[in-house]
């Protein structure tokens, strides 16, 4: 059969079983452009549903008179029996070969239709053109008006994943003005799904579009659990801005939030408007934040929360952030005029923070923390930071030298010293400034290190001065696999320039103090057996010696020393104290043994072993005042560790700390966890101190148990907890306890905790988290994720380890 030349289509017959016909047309792009699968019908309904789920905004929220109940989404855990028509599945193919680019096949049943004037296809109609496929029960074609129709059913899909399916669709090709009924769509973006419904679809022109009765979420298909509800939804593509009226939030059917207005960008990129609201509930009553989003410029934003504090009063936050191609930053500050729990008024925190680079051999910044009051900190924060808030300005510079590399650093540095636990202050020096130089270079087995500093200290009511300091030192290694020594040798010299003090006249002091050291170790190994694995076992005696020259201390101040914490590693080190006010005179050995259990056949290592003591060859006894002990000793403490994955699931660690003077132990701990798998935790631990804080402002000998756990009590319902007691004296340092819940098929998730803990002697202070996160779309509530991370040893969020 052959038509005219002048048809536009040309129609084949093929049989595809004994009782069934399909025909197949082959359609140009001239004759048939874009009929059905014209972009503009896809992209702007996804686009207005799109921009209200990764705008990162929040509209939303009245009463909703349908659950989708009717719908024909399919549920993600079974299928939806209810009155659904069909399941969202995408537009199936013809199964015939790929066409050419621009070009449109129509496979049907049935095809009819006058040459150059209409066509009309029935039964299973097919469109393919390019990565896009429309399925429909029957399509019309208007050649002369350029129109199409398509029902009673239609289901588009585009090779990206995106599909939408309605009763039915009329559409202006020259216009591109059309409209469609009872639609459902469906579409993927950067990992982010989006499933909805609207009542009616109209595309006005090329760039504007709108959709009324409109539901949708971010749920797996026929998961209704919470939605977005509008009763109507506007795109404008001239101004890439998104308009939704009657917007409401509905989880569970109860409607959460609302707003009689929004809009929002269509493109995802950052717009002004109202951020989800903050609430968190403790000691303090509730605190309510209303933050607002202020998009500056692309490279600029401003968040203003005002908020109030039930027990205290109104407060207001802010935050500006900035980016430029060569410096970032960001300022953060919180004020309360008027406190009713504090004889403090006008109270704030500022936070500042820049980092700048100048060009590839010079960068810089600045840092800013600032209260305005001793009780802020305590007052204010669930955790105590440190005491001493750091402001600061820094420039590092590096630059070639000799065949490696200078690195300099100009520092100026001063604090804002709180009150600590009990009340005292201790306020640091003021570095005003300090500036340091480094240089390594490798020069065969021998590594040389220069290390130069010169700083001026200031303080409000200890001796000031200037300090500079040189320390040249080389290092040799000689080692291969089954052993080293490494041994090493520098000079520490200090120089002071000292201002009045009191009654004590300005005055110029010196040191300089040879230093040596040899570290050396061999490893021997052997097969072993453990727990009935196969094991490679390592034996690991280590020899480190230690010289320093011997000079008291006392007439020198101390501007930045303090005593390093008695570890086994501290063992191997040359000097106990940090900084370079006191370095300790020394004529030592340390023997150490270490011991480690290798898996035979994949290297891991499973347990380790330790044990450590130096040994005095003379006195090594200078006290962080400066002056020399009176009781010389010939051995230091010992100290022992062990640790490791005992097991499968287990994990285990011990720490020993024996006092070798007083001849009994001065602190242990020792710890296991059970962790089969992610969200699965177990955790005890006991701690023993001889002189400890036991709690804030009480020191006595500690003994405190920690036990902690993240469990799932039913596939999507996990407990968390921690309980952390003082032993003697018996007291509840903190209390955390809760719930965590995730829907079966992963679309919103609600956090239940409630912490209490010790701020002092009898004072505590409570906290209540309550939050829902709503899959890719925003967390209501107090997040209580920090908390947890501290407090539960290898806890990890349960919206992620809950598997659907």
């Amino acid at each position: 059969m052959r038509q005219p030349e002048n048809s536009f289509v040309h129609v084949v017959f093929r049989v595809l079983t004994q009782n069934s016909v399909k025909i197949f047309a082959i359609l140009t792009v001239n004759a048939f452009q874009g009929v059905i699968l014209s972009r503009p019908f896809l992209i702007k309904p996804l686009i207005i549903a799109l921009g209200l789920v990764f705008s990162g905004n929040i509209w939303a929220q009245s009463v909703s008179k349908s659950s989708w109940q009717h719908s024909r989404l399919q549920h993600c855990a079974a299928p939806n029996t209810g009155a659904a028509r069909y399941a969202t599945t995408p537009a199936h193919g013809s199964g015939e070969p790929k066409l050419p680019a621009d070009v449109t096949r129509i496979t049907a049943d049935k095809l009819a239709g006058k040459s150059q004037t209409h066509a009309v296809a029935s039964g299973d109609v097919i469109v393919e053109r390019n990565d896009e496929t429309l399925n429909a029960h029957w399509i019309e074609y208007d050649q002369i008006a350029e129109t199409i129709k398509a029902g009673d059913e239609f289901a588009l899909t585009r090779g990206n994943g995106q599909t939408i399916r309605g009763d039915t669709l009329v559409y202006d090709l020259k216009n591109q003005q059309g409209s469609a009924k009872n639609t459902e769509f469906e579409a993927e973006h950067e990992g982010r799904r989006l499933q909805g419904t609207a009542g009616s679809l109209n595309m006005h022109d090329k760039t504007h579009s709108s959709m009324h009765d409109v539901k949708f979420n971010t749920c797996h298909a026929g998961d209704h659990s919470w939605y977005i509800q509008a009763s109507e939804l506007t795109a404008n593509r001239d101004t890439n801005i998104g308009m939704a009226k009657n917007a409401r939030l509905v989880f569970g059917g109860v409607p959460i939030l609302y707003t009689p207005w929004a809009d929002f960008p269509l493109s995802g990129n950052r717009k002004s408007g109202l951020l989800v609201p903050t609430v968190k509930v403790g000691s303090d009553g509730t605190e309510l934040e209303l933050p607002y989003y202020f998009n500056l410029a692309a490279n600029r934003d401003t968040t203003l929360a005002p908020g109030v504090i039930t027990a205290r009063g109104a407060t207001v936050r802010g935050e500006f952030r900035y980016l430029e191609p060569n410096y970032s930053g960001s300022l953060n500050a919180k004020f309360m005029p008027h406190d009713a729990r504090s004889r403090h008024n006008n109270r704030y925190e500022a936070r500042w923070s820049h980092n700048h680079q100048f060009n590839s051999q010079l960068t810089g910044g600045a840092s800013l923390h600032r209260m305005s009051d001793d009780d802020y900190q305590r007052d204010f924060y669930d955790t105590t930071e440190s005491v001493n808030l750091e402001n600061k300005a820094w420039l590092d510079y590096t630059m070639p030298l000799l065949g490696s590399n200078l690195h300099t650093n100009l520092t100026v540095l001063d604090y804002q010293t709180l009150p600590d636990s009990s009340g005292n202050k201790d306020e640091p020096y003021a570095l005003l400034p300090r500036l340091s130089a480094s240089w390594q270079k490798q020069i065969g087995r021998a590594n040389v290190n220069v290390l130069g500093q010169l700083t001026r200290f200031d303080h409000n009511s200890k001796q000031n001065g200037t300090r500079a300091v040189i320390y040249p030192s080389v290092q040799w290694d000689f080692g291969n696999t089954w052993g080293y020594v490494r041994p090493r040798l520098g000079v520490h010299a200090t120089q002071y320039w000292l201002d009045t003090f009191g009654t004590a006249p300005s005055r110029s002091v010196e040191r300089v103090l040879p230093m040596a050291s040899v570290d050396s170790g061999v490893t021997f190994e052997r097969n072993a057996n453990l727990f009935g694995n196969e094991y490679v076992q390592t034996f690991e005696p280590r020899l480190f010696y230690n010289y320093v020259g011997s000079r008291a201390q006392n007439d020198l101040p101390n501007f930045d020393t303090s005593l390093n914490t008695f570890s086994y590693d501290q063992l191997f080190r040359d000097n106990i104290y940090s900084g370079h006010d006191r370095i300790n005179n020394s004529n030592s050995i340390t023997i150490g043994l270490q011991t480690r259990f290798l898996d035979k056949f994949t290297g891991m290592e499973r347990l380790r072993a330790a044990i450590g003591q130096k040994i005095y060859f003379n006195t090594d006894n200078v006290l962080l005042d400066g002056s020399i002990g009176s009781s010389p000793r010939n051995r230091s403490d010992i100290i022992a560790y062990l640790g490791g994955q005992v097991h499968r699931n287990w994990f285990a660690d011990m720490n020993w700390h024996y006092n070798e003077s007083d001849k009994r132990t001065q602190r242990f701990d020792i710890g296991a966890r059970y962790n089969p798998q992610v969200g699965k935790v177990i955790a005890a631990r006991f701690k023993y101190g001889r002189n400890e804080e036991i709690y804030a402002g009480h020191w006595d000998k500690l003994k405190h148990l920690d036990l902690a756990a993240q469990y799932p009590l039913s596939p999507n319902l996990y407990a968390v907890g921690r309980l952390n007691y003082s032993i003697s004296p018996w007291a509840a340092l903190e209390q955390i306890v809760g719930l965590e819940y995730r829907n079966p098929c992963g679309c919103w998730s609600v956090s239940l905790i409630g912490q209490r803990r010790v701020t002092g002697l009898n004072e505590y202070k409570n906290g209540f988290f309550l939050t829902l996160q709503l899959k890719d779309l925003a967390s209501l509530g107090s997040n209580p994720y920090e908390t947890l991370r501290l407090g539960v040893p290898g806890y990890h969020k349960t919206n992620e380890v809950i598997k659907k």
